[in-house]
């Protein structure tokens, strides 16, 4: 039997066994956190579903981005060569003296250069480059041994290496001046360098040791850096220090991550815990409505990570969002307990149940359509925040009346917000309403005229402008290879990716020619295919050492007798013996080695004209069998339009899910707890394209918030016409904008997008919702 001053014996039972859940559910997470447990995702493209994401595609990237994540690049340059090593000395030496575990490479011995060279050096007969190659096949033999014989006497040629007889027409020298023609480093001084106009700079590569993208690490190796930059200006005023490198980018993302968290998070907890003591005269609220919170995050990180294996980073972001939300159930309990007796509150949360119930229910739909979607990730945030709405609900509904203690009379405060309503102006026929409907009307539509999606992904960088510059200056003086675009080779053995990488190198030729881009880097460069190898071995044995050849015409020319001499037998350059080489250290990231079935290896580019070029990029791929263009940069631009489009539908649907769980509850009065959220929502959208703001995935996602806690106010507002309601929307109101609507102060563009459309629409909503909802 229910008794009106305490709680039934059920309720004892439930609140027990669910107190005895949140134990196991503690455990659960202090193994998953505290024990190594837990396992998390932060590739965004494990948020697609098998079928639709491109695995290879970002096996490639995932490959390319670790031999990249822990590489700092630094140029140090002046106009006179001696002032560019002086502070290149001084700059690896103070590195060096850091401490730090960086593997430093900055000097190049003599005995290293020769062992580059000496590797190749066994395989001279059989590599040719396309020039060499187009030369050997289309010049008549007389004319290439006037050629070999005049080159004897020219003072400036390609450096030769070896004999003359061995290759008279310098073929070696030609293929060697190639591969170095695709980068402007050289060896100065057993220094590595390049040259620039007048100016001349050192190269030093720093190589963090260790995990990649270890936070701590990359924080570390900043005042190293600092002290080796002042150390090079010491030893040379007139030097200038380039830096750039993934470990710097991320270093300069987590310190400003942590300044934000520092300075926002502590001004919502400060405001918060005022706005509770002000209203509540004390603490103790806070405290078990901040519990009730812990207890929903926990149990849905316990669920998700039983049902998925793994916990991806953006469900964790997504789901702190679930705090501005989940707390409304604690401050609605707490705002009903003023001004009545401690025995009460039994009765006052039984009186409060069905529509606290109502408010969990429409909430809890818009998160729940997300699961529809075929997307791992999107019934993950599903689940998280289903999981952890319901857990902070229950807590609220079977503890916290148990925790609660004293009299909890109404102050000055709490009474005079709570009166607020009743300033609020109605809706009706009135001149009020006639001056909003045509205020909003024509806000929506000057919104919705200049309204623009851009789901670009590099709109979301916030980098600081120096490093920008600097990474882009470095790209430009080594020329390197970005990772963005790249095309990616497959075949059934290393043989075939090498020929499919030849073929797609000739079918790129056409647009190197047109300017479309600078060239390609390939390992194919450097390890030609079996087949290329003996068919260049072949034509070398026929126009060059056959009898009555080059080297034979070439001898007669100089007045000299010189057999013939026949070639040794192939000996093939594999891609085995090219990876276990030092030589290969530079390009070795891009063989991919065995991938999935077969092999793969990528085809990176390098002076990329711009996104223009992208399309006639693309359309070359299909043309050789195994390769695919990979565009990263479009495929995550497109990702996000993607899930912005599906969002938008899925908030759709929400709506009409919401109206009629209100239906049964309202009838015909539903639609004056939905419209105005749904008026909030336009409205909010309308504003951000007046301020210039795109909309975007970030803005969607708040939007989907902006629902499940707008239609929470309208619910409690419409449910029932005492102050303490209004009290209550207006606690939680201005709670979530202080732990969300800062986020627009953010330098993050993707978290200052969130925070603004929060800040517009919660505030609308709750200046909206008492215009639809009875008055005191």
């Amino acid at each position: 039997m229910t008794e009106l001053g305490g709680p039934s014996r059920a309720h004892r039972w439930l609140a027990a066994a669910w107190l005895a859940l949140l134990l196991v559910v503690a455990g659960h997470n202090g193994w998953l956190w505290l024990g190594g447990g837990a396992r998390l995702e932060t590739d965004i493209l494990a948020m697609l579903p098998q079928n639709r994401q491109d695995t290879a595609a970002q096996d490639a990237t995932r490959q390319l981005a670790d031999a990249g994540a822990r590489r700092v690049v630094a140029l140090l340059g002046a106009s006179g060569w001696n002032d560019a090593r002086r502070a290149a000395d001084a700059y690896a030496a103070a590195i060096g003296a850091s401490g730090l575990p960086l593997a430093l490479r900055y000097r190049i011995d003599a005995r290293e250069s020769g062992d580059w060279l000496g590797f190749y050096a066994g395989y001279r007969a059989q590599l040719l480059g396309d020039d060499a190659r187009h030369r050997l096949a289309n010049t008549p033999v007389p004319t290439l041994a006037e050629q070999a014989a005049a080159a004897l006497f020219q003072p400036v040629g390609m450096p030769r290496q070896g004999r003359w007889q061995d290759d008279p027409l310098n073929l070696y020298g030609q293929w060697l001046g190639e591969r170095a023609s695709q980068s402007k480093v050289r060896v100065r001084d057993d220094r590595l360098s390049l040259s620039n106009g007048d100016q001349h700079y050192a190269l030093v590569m720093l190589e963090q040791q260790g995990p990649a993208f270890s936070v701590s690490a990359q924080q570390a190796m900043l005042p190293a850096l600092a002290k080796a930059r002042q150390a090079a200006l010491a030893a040379a005023p007139s030097a200038r220090v380039i830096e750039a490198g993934i470990p710097l980018f991320a270093a300069a993302a987590s310190t400003q991550a942590e300044r934000e968290v520092h300075t926002i998070g502590a001004g919502s907890l400060l405001g918060i815990l005022l706005l509770t003591v002000l209203a509540f005269n004390g603490v103790r609220p806070r405290i078990l409505v901040t519990l009730s919170i812990v207890a929903g995050l926990g149990c849905a990180v316990s669920l998700t990570m039983l049902l998925f294996g793994k916990l991806h980073l953006i469900t964790l972001v997504f789901g702190a969002s679930l705090i501005g939300v989940a707390e409304n159930y604690g401050n609605n309990y707490y705002a009903y307990r003023l001004g009545r007796p401690a025995g009460e509150r039994w009765a006052m949360l039984r009186g409060q149940r069905s529509t606290m119930w109502l408010a969990f229910a429409t909430t809890a739909i818009g998160y729940g359509l997300l699961a529809l979607a075929p997307f791992p990730g999107l019934r993950q945030m599903a689940v998280f925040s289903v999981t952890g709405l319901f857990s902070a609900f229950a807590t609220v509904l079977c503890c916290l009346p148990f925790a609660d203690r004293g009299e909890m009379p109404f102050n000055g405060f709490s009474q005079a917000v709570g009166n607020w309503r009743r300033a609020w102006p109605r809706w009706g026929r009135n001149r009020f309403t006639i001056l909003f409907a045509v205020c909003a009307a024509v806000i929506c539509l000057a919104g919705l005229v200049r309204l623009q999606a851009n789901d670009d992904v590099r709109a979301l960088q916030n980098a600081p402008r120096q490093l920008l510059e600097d990474q882009r200056r470095v790209g430009e003086l080594m020329q390197m290879a970005g990772p963005g675009q790249f095309f990616l080779v497959s075949g059934a053995s290393p043989e075939q990716v090498l020929q499919r990488e030849e073929a797609l190198k000739a079918r790129l030729a056409p647009l190197i020619a047109a300017g479309k881009f600078a060239g390609v880097q390939a390992i194919s460069d450097w390890v030609p295919s079996e087949s290329r190898q003996t068919a260049d071995r072949a034509l070398l044995q026929r126009v060059v050492f056959a009898p009555g050849g080059v080297l034979e015409q070439a001898a007669g020319l100089l007045g000299q007798a010189m057999p013939s001499p026949s070639l040794p037998p192939l000996r093939p350059l594999t891609i085995d013996a090219w990876l276990a080489a030092p030589v290969s250290e530079p390009l070795r990231a891009q063989w991919l080695g065995r991938f999935g079935t077969g092999y793969a290896s990528v085809v990176m580019l390098r002076g990329l004209a711009g996104p223009a070029a992208l399309p006639a990029l693309a359309a070359a791929a299909p043309a050789v069998a195994g390769v695919r263009f990979i565009d990263k940069v479009g495929e995550i631009s497109g990702l996000m339009r993607h899930y912005r489009q599906l969002m938008t539908w899925v908030i759709a649907a929400s709506y009409l899910l919401v109206l009629a769980m209100l239906w049964r509850r309202f009838g015909r009065r539903a639609w004056r707890a939905l419209l105005p959220t749904l008026l909030a929502s336009v409205l909010t959208v309308a504003l951000l394209a007046l301020f210039g703001q795109p909309l975007q995935l970030f803005t969607i996602l708040a939007l989907l918030l902006i629902l499940g806690m707008g239609v929470d106010y309208g619910v409690f507002l419409l449910a029932d016409a005492d102050p303490r309601a209004f009290l209550s929307v207006t606690l939680a109101a201005a709670g979530t904008l202080l732990a969300f609507g800062l986020l627009a102060l953010s330098s993050t563009p993707a978290l200052a997008a969130f925070g603004l459309t929060m800040l517009l629409g919660i505030s609308l909503c709750w200046l909206l919702n008492p215009l639809f909802t009875p008055s005191i």
